[in-house]
């Protein structure tokens, strides 16, 4: 039998399965694909399955997640708001830091009060939004594009668009 492509986005376990099942249809994205009852080409495509648009036969996508039971990957559950498990990534104390917030190009103050590589909570930011596109200036210069995530009681939350290095040799972790 010829190899058995793995898509980025497939579980290993359910394409190495493929191997062992033999000759399966699947609907692949861009490539030309047949309809195996009418051989017509017109596709509604789902997030685990692609449907015929003439004759409704429906066949799995090749890039769609399953888990090792065989069925689709579920969403992960969140744990209840404030809680640690939540976070992906431990809080350092911000130790009295002071940055600065760059709000539509004006600089503002911004009171560090604790910093993790996905993000950072402070104080001194006037009237943000959530969803509110910002960047946060470090001590020394550095541009950092973050989100504001909630403001609340003169607070406001930031997520990095993307996980930041942080130095965490000198610091105990929260």
């Amino acid at each position: 039998m010829s190899d058995v492509l793995v898509f980025e986005r497939a579980a290993p376990s359910f394409a190495a399965g493929l191997a062992h099942r033999g000759h399966h249809i699947v609907y692949r994205a861009n490539e030309p694909n047949r309809c195996p009852g009418c051989d017509r080409s017109q596709w509604i495509i789902g997030r685990i399955s692609a449907e015929c648009g003439f004759c409704g036969t429906a066949v799995p996508l090749a890039e769609a997640k399953f888990d090792e039971h065989g069925g689709t990957s579920k969403p992960r559950s969140r744990a209840a708001a404030g809680t640690a498990e939540q976070r992906r990534f431990p809080r350092l104390p911000g130790k009295g830091r002071k940055l600065q917030l760059l709000i539509d190009g004006s600089p503002v103050k911004f009171a560090l009060h604790n910093i993790s590589e996905g993000g950072a909570m402070g104080e001194g930011a006037p009237k943000l939004a959530p969803g509110a596109a910002v960047y946060v200036r470090f001590e020394g210069g550095i541009l950092v594009p973050a989100m504001v995530k909630w403001a609340e009681d003169g607070m406001v939350g930031l997520a990095f668009n993307a996980p930041i290095m942080l130095d965490r040799s000198a610091n105990q972790t929260n």
